[in-house]
């Protein structure tokens, strides 16, 4: 199952992701990169814009299959 990094932050962190634009410090407070790469593809994108699995694995929209 997957899900997108607010999802993720909230199930298994207990951890409200901030709205709007994020600051590289909170990320770095929480021990979170910024960039990340595609396990499937190796794309890198940002963070909020990966999909993650139950394993934490990070996927790009497309190879998750999810409109962008």
């Amino acid at each position: 199952m997957l899900r997108t990094l607010k999802q993720y932050l909230q199930e298994e962190m207990d951890l409200e992701m901030p709205e709007g634009l994020v600051s590289g410090s909170w990320f770095a407070e929480h021990g979170l990169p910024m960039i990340v790469g595609c396990y499937d593809c190796t794309a890198t994108m940002a963070l909020p814009y990966a999909m993650i699995d139950e394993d934490g694995h990070c996927f790009c929209r497309s190879c998750a299959g999810v409109d962008t």
